[in-house]
Formats: C-alpha cells, structure tokens, sequence
C-alpha cells in the first residue's frame, strides 16, 4: 500500500497571504525533502504508475502549484532544479500573461504577474508538468454544462496547442466539483486533485485526488 502527499503550493512570495509560501520557508521545506531522500514525481507520473501498476517509492511526493504565479519561475523553480525535484503547475490559462484578476481571491492577497506563455514553455522544456485550472478560475459549480466544458475543454485545447503535448492533469478552481464537473474532468483528463485533506492511495479516486496545502507545513517541525 502507497501513500503519496501531494502537495499544494500557489504563491511563493512574502506576502504573509494564506495562499502564500515564503521563499525561505519554500526553501526549507524542499531541502528537508530532499535530505530525507524523497523522489518528486509529477502528477503525471503518479498517475501512470497508479493506472499500471508500477511500484511507487516509499519516499514518494507530488509537488503542485495552482494559479501559475510568475514567481514559481522566479523563486520555486530554481530551488527544484538544484535538487532535481519535479512539479505540476496548474494555469488558468485566459489569464497567463497576466494577473490574477478573478473573483473570489483572498482579500489580503495582492495583485500578483502570472507566468508568460514563453515562460510556461522554457518550463515545459525543463521538465515541468502543466496542468489545467480552467480558463478564468470560477466556481464551475455553479455552471452550466455548456460554461463546465467551455471552461475545462477550452482551458485544455490551449494548453495543448501551447506546449504540442496532450494535457493530463486538472485542477478546480477553489477545489469545488460536483458529479458533473468531476465527469467532464475525466472527458479530458487522466486525473484531477481537489482540496480534500489526505494522501494519495490505491484506494483514491483518480478525478477526487487528495491533497496536503502547504499552510499545514508552515511549521518547521
């Protein structure tokens, strides 16, 4: 039996918001990591090797950053490369290039650039999984079917065309889904995290994955 946290990241930046890693305890918490032996999968790894049987190392983890703030360049990434760590990075992708600019963002989190397509594509280059987290970030509760797939599907097709590689891994935006949004999730992809507090096990559902937000990992110990 397997156990694999998969970890939930968004801004590493020394705002103090609740959505916000600082780049030195960033910097911590992936040395700790690595000096325990840990391997960094993608969540398209994890996937594979769940859906073929593949054995997955005991000291196994998945590193996943929502929203796809230009800072995961600037400060998350260099840290990963120094200790070879892979990552998924999910875009909302109407908005790279951009800010964050929807609605229903934490109010004391700032105005913060999002990752250029040039940027999203030296990542793709380097090793970095990039995943969908719809076109604009909305409740897709609260959706239509024809709005659920506009937002999925079209976020998926961009990302497709970016990249020329077939997009694997969703996430929903503030971890809301029901049975409709689960089922155009799996329509497009192999799996799909959501915001449930748990790792990762033989028993997960593919398009339900559990996850372990990086607040609860603030402290050291």
């Amino acid at each position: 039996m397997f156990r694999v946290p998969i970890i939930t990241y968004h801004s590493i930046d020394d705002s103090g918001s609740v959505i916000s890693t600082s780049p030195a305890v960033f910097q911590r918490q992936i040395a700790t990591l690595g000096n325990a032996g840990y391997h960094a999968f993608t969540l398209r790894e994890l996937v594979s090797r769940i859906e073929q049987d593949v054995p997955i190392p005991a000291r196994s983890v998945v590193l996943t950053f929502d929203d796809g703030f230009k800072n995961f360049y600037t400060e998350a990434f260099p840290v990963l490369d120094a200790y070879r760590f892979a990552a998924t990075v999910f875009l909302v992708t109407d908005h790279c290039g951009s800010y964050n600019d929807w609605p229903g963002n934490p109010a004391d989190f700032p105005r913060t650039e999002l990752l250029t397509w040039k940027e999203i594509r030296e990542l793709s280059t380097e090793g970095v999984e990039f995943g969908s987290h719809t076109r604009t970030h909305p409740d897709l509760v609260s959706f239509s079917i024809s709005a659920t797939e506009d937002e999925i599907a079209g976020s998926k097709a961009a990302l497709d065309d970016a990249l020329g590689i077939e997009t694997a891994s969703f996430a929903y935006p503030f971890g809301r889904k029901n049975e409709l949004t689960k089922r155009i999730a799996a329509t497009n992809f192999k799996s799909a995290v959501s915001t449930v507090l748990g790792k990762v096990t033989s028993h997960s559902d593919l398009y339900a994955l559990e996850r372990v937000d990086a607040y609860y990992l603030s402290n050291p110990w």
